[in-house]
């Protein structure tokens, strides 16, 4: 799974640019802290296939700004 491994600068810029919807800012938030898929699912109480998914969503859009 993809880790997020920015500097607090890029995590700003990303956050102004890329248009993440409501759930996937979420998720780059937990991940950013380096919380797992597992403990992530239990917290928006949504399995971990969807947490993997948004994942995935993030890092394309993250991708496109690069």
């Amino acid at each position: 799974m993809f880790k997020f491994d920015f500097t607090k600068d890029e995590y700003d810029y990303f956050i102004e640019q890329c248009p993440f919807t409501e759930e996937e800012l979420k998720v780059f938030e937990m991940r950013r802290r380096g919380k797992s898929v597992c403990y992530m699912a239990q917290q928006l109480n949504v399995c971990e296939r969807t947490v993997k998914r948004r994942i995935k969503s993030v890092h394309r859009k993250i991708m496109k700004l690069l």
